[in-house]
């Protein structure tokens, strides 16, 4: 498994996602807390996504963003990690803080393999918003993503 897949995986799971988010009332208590989630995931990729890069971050892990927001932030963000995983060394660490402010040092290996991992728990707690406001959820297992792809 290679880590360029896996953000191919999450692309795709993510246009699948959204489409879940889109298919809910959007006055409804499921909308605003999917839309929370997903925002979440936006922030959370562009925190690590930062932290691989040595930036600053403009976004906190919990932002507020309409969902138009939070899929260009998304976008760009998983850009940012596939550079990483792409051409960087995956055994770098990097020493970064946690939004409390605590010291952490991880490898870029690690980094990425957090984002995947996090952007799958948060998935599936969208699937079941999307359920109980009366929404279409998304199938995102990578293993229907692989699928799709006719292998």
């Amino acid at each position: 498994m290679h880590f360029p897949t896996l953000f191919d995986h999450i692309e795709w799971a993510d246009q699948r996602a959204v489409a879940a988010l889109r298919s809910l009332d959007a006055d409804g208590a499921q909308y605003a807390e999917s839309l929370r989630l997903y925002a979440h995931l936006a922030g959370a990729a562009h925190t690590w996504s930062c932290r691989v890069a040595g930036r600053a971050t403009e976004y906190a892990v919990w932002p507020t963003l309409s969902l138009e927001e939070a899929t260009a932030l998304t976008r760009t963000s998983l850009a940012g990690l596939r550079e990483a995983a792409t051409s960087g060394d995956l055994t770098r660490v990097v020493e970064y803080r946690n939004s409390a402010g605590q010291a952490f040092y991880n490898t870029v290996a690690d980094m990425l393999t957090q984002v995947v991992l996090h952007d799958s728990y948060h998935r599936g707690q969208l699937a079941i918003l999307a359920r109980q406001g009366g929404g279409t959820p998304a199938v995102t297992d990578y293993i229907f993503y692989v699928r799709s792809l006719g292998m």
